[in-house]
């Protein structure tokens, strides 16, 4: 499973109301990657993109 993959699903599960905004494409393996795609939407998402990122992070 790559790093977007579960992003996209830890997104999911804590923000369902913005999942739609956070996701990435699931193909990505870059966490740097992801976090510059959401950032360019908005920086209030891609500071949740950072968080979310951490959590996974702290997962493994």
């Amino acid at each position: 499973m790559t790093i977007a993959e579960h992003y996209n699903e830890a997104a999911a599960r804590l923000l369902p109301h913005m999942a739609a905004d956070l996701a990435v494409d699931p193909t990505i393996t870059d966490a740097n990657h992801i976090d510059e795609i959401v950032f360019r939407r908005s920086e209030y998402l891609g500071g949740m993109a950072v968080a979310i990122l951490a959590m996974i992070n702290q997962q493994d």
